[in-house]
């Protein structure tokens, strides 16, 4: 093997050449990028009146999870994301929708989004 490089040194110096420039030319391809923390306002009420501006517009529960989420503490953004329920409620007859999350801790509920036009997906119009 060491014969061969001596007699094609040559062929071997631009093939590692070629692999370092291609090292430079492709190696930002592969960068890894991260999203970045923004800050959204969101309205926050009482459980119990949230629930009745909702029963109001005629919305109800669709879809249920637990959500992990930053949540601000009394020293700002919490550390670590903590679980905390969301709800989606829907009115089919008028198609508006609201997206919450509900605080335990403190009996709130916050409204992450709410809006009109609502469709499942493959719903047909």
């Amino acid at each position: 093997m060491i014969e061969l490089i001596k007699r094609n040194w040559k062929i071997f110096a631009i093939v590692w050449f070629l692999a370092f420039l291609a090292g430079f030319y492709f190696g930002p391809i592969n960068k890894v990028s991260a999203g970045t923390w923004n800050e959204k306002p969101v309205m926050c009420e009482q459980i119990e009146v949230a629930m009745e501006i909702l029963k109001a517009k005629g919305e109800t529960p669709l879809v249920t999870g637990v959500q992990h989420a930053k949540v601000r503490s009394v020293d700002g953004l919490a550390t670590h994301p903590v679980q905390i329920p969301l709800q989606i409620f829907v009115n089919i007859n008028t198609k508006t929708f609201s997206i919450l999350e509900y605080h335990p801790a403190i009996n709130s509920v916050c409204v992450i989004a709410y809006g009109d036009d609502f469709k499942l997906i493959g719903e047909k119009s």
